[in-house]
């Protein structure tokens, strides 16, 4: 008997997730009768983010490395394999750059180190204890939690490293946002469920990168 092997959602780029970072007023300068008509475009690689008149070319830039950049296949069966609570650099992260809390699930930690290095982005990564689990699961067993969060921060000193006082937390994660500011004394940003998303989101958001 075969037995088909099931694979974790990654939470890959859609037309939905990129429209946001799109300009989203559908002027047509592109070429494109809409927004998501460009977006369709950039998944299918027929398009670069630059033909969009009103995206800055860093965030165009990143964009097209994102899409065009090959997702892994992670089967269900490494789940639960993890690294050691603590914090990773990704890049040459300085005082002003973002702080990102994820699980200690080892495929997700380097699938976003390897995001951050195709955009080229500096930040500090907190992984808190999730006994293995990757974040959906984590939330859903309730391993992602404020206390597990705090105790890293704490573990690692990773105000001493930092000049601000935000917490970026996974948007599967966003329902906790106000437990975790309130044990931790940290402000949160609710990001997005993709990790394909983050560099964009923290460009948007203002954050040097």
């Amino acid at each position: 008997m075969v037995v088909e092997q099931e694979f974790a959602d990654l939470y890959l780029l859609t037309e939905e997730r990129l429209l946001p970072y799109l300009s989203d007023t559908d002027c047509g300068d592109c070429g494109y009768s809409c927004c998501i008509a460009l977006a369709e475009a950039l998944l299918a690689r027929t398009a670069e983010a630059g033909r969009c008149s009103q995206l800055e070319s860093r965030m165009a830039v990143v964009m097209d490395v994102l899409i065009r950049s090959e997702a892994p296949v992670l089967p269900y069966n490494v789940m639960m394999e993890n690294f050691a609570p603590g914090l990773v650099r990704l890049g040459s992260p300085e005082p002003h750059s973002p702080v990102l809390v994820t699980c200690n699930f080892r495929e997700t930690v380097r699938l976003l180190e390897q995001i951050a290095n195709l955009a080229s982005m500096d930040a500090f990564l907190l992984m808190s204890d999730t006994k293995g689990y990757s974040v959906d699961n984590a939330v859903v067993e309730k391993r992602f939690t404020p206390f597990e969060i705090v105790k890293v921060i704490n573990e690692t000193e990773i105000g001493s490293s930092v000049d601000h006082r935000r917490l970026l937390i996974p948007g599967l994660a966003g329902h906790l946002a106000s437990q975790i500011k309130q044990i931790t004394g940290w402000e949160i940003v609710v990001g997005p469920v993709s990790g394909f998303e983050i560099p964009l989101f923290v460009l948007k958001g203002g954050w040097s990168i």
